[in-house]
């Protein structure tokens, strides 16, 4: 049986078509476009805090301090709990000085009865020396021995009141209301004036907390340029070790006289209510001080922008999605945002590429951008 056969003309047609179809069936489809998340470049009034470690203090601390010697022999408070003024709060075994109280108390007697001893013998030869019935010589004696005997008396009577002001100080009180901390002597200790042993206890006012912190030369000039300009800073605000914010806000007290020229530095002190005493000294926190109001300002994420070689750039998708470099300048850093000062427009369409790996020029599809959770806090606490 004969093969079947095909015209000579239709056969290269044939094969044309085999191969063209073949051709179509192995070209790959195209990718369809990377999704690249942006934000809106948006222009706002921006508050310009700086943060300043610091560390609390009392509105007043007063360290109590032995100023006699001895044992201590009593503890009349509960550590950390508030005390009132004239409280007594430690006693020191007082048996040694009230023995000096009574021996000079012997003194003093002994000093009156020989006051009135020359006193009735001045009296006596007085009105003989009138008479001219004793010397002069008799009579001076006599004024002089007076005179000393009234001397003597006020001499022992001042030892007797240093004598039982010593006495007093073996009762140690509260000097105001405040709160006591923990003791640094224990019964039975023997205290003495001289010494750290001396230090017993600081009693601190809470209504109210110091905190001092430090600031740069530079920032203490701007301060200083502020103040003339009648823009005095106001706004202070106490974010402490676990991150939480004190609910009332501070106020400046004073600044340090000097700057310390090892440092560079000034001291301030801000003062800040504190009704429930939840503050004590001793606490180390951050003072947030608001600089600033930065008017009009374009902010935008810190991961949209890319700095290389302390150049800075971001990714802009244009109205045809394709993604475009801009270098821009920046400023202040807010939270996990950052000021653009020079390159960005209000509303325009700003790429966060990440890691992704998106070059200029490639068409893209915008998807908005969605901060984590992370973020947010961040956010929240700076």
């Amino acid at each position: 049986m004969n093969a079947l056969k095909l015209p000579k003309p239709i056969v290269p047609l044939f094969l044309f078509l085999s191969l063209l179809f073949s051709c179509k069936k192995e070209q790959p489809k195209a990718p369809p476009p990377m999704q690249a998340p942006f934000v809106t470049a948006k222009s706002e009034d921006v508050p310009i805090y700086k943060d300043f470690a610091g560390q609390t203090f009392g509105d007043l601390d007063i360290e109590l301090i032995a100023r006699v010697d001895g044992i201590l022999t009593g503890m009349f408070f509960k550590e950390g709990q508030t005390v009132k003024k004239g409280q007594l709060l430690y006693t020191i075994d007082p048996l040694e000085y009230e023995t000096k109280v009574e021996q000079v108390r012997g003194q003093v007697a002994v000093a009156q009865s020989n006051l009135v001893n020359a006193q009735e013998e001045l009296k006596r030869i007085k009105p003989l020396a009138d008479m001219n019935a004793v010397s002069k010589r008799e009579l001076d004696a006599a004024v002089a021995k007076d005179k000393a005997a009234k001397s003597n008396l006020t001499s022992v009577r001042a030892s007797l009141r240093n004598q039982e002001i010593e006495r007093s100080y073996c009762n140690i009180k509260a000097p105001i209301d405040g709160v006591i901390g923990l003791s640094n002597a224990r019964l039975g200790d023997y205290i003495t004036k001289i010494g750290n042993s001396s230090k017993l206890n600081t009693v601190s006012r809470l209504d109210k907390v110091r905190v001092q912190f430090t600031v740069s030369e530079s920032d203490y000039l701007r301060y200083q340029k502020q103040i003339k300009a009648g823009d005095k800073i106001t706004d202070l605000q106490l974010i402490l070790s676990d991150g939480s914010t004190h609910p009332s806000k501070g106020s400046l007290n004073f600044s340090d006289t000097k700057i310390d020229p090892t440092t560079g530095t000034v001291t301030i002190e801000a003062q800040f209510p504190n009704p429930d005493k939840t503050l004590r000294s001793g606490q180390f926190a951050k003072v947030r001080v608001l600089l600033r109001t930065q008017k009009d300002a374009i902010v935008i994420p810190q991961k949209a922008i890319t700095e290389i070689q302390g150049l800075f750039q971001v990714s802009i998708i244009d109205d045809k999605n394709t993604i475009q470099t801009r270098m821009v300048e920046v400023g202040q850093k807010i939270g996990v945002d950052w000021i653009v000062t020079k390159g960005l427009k209000p509303n325009e369409r700003v790429a966060i590429i990440g890691n992704q790996f998106i070059q200029p020029g490639a068409t893209v599809t915008p998807v908005p951008y969605v901060a984590d959770k992370k973020e947010n806090a961040l956010s929240l606490n700076d």
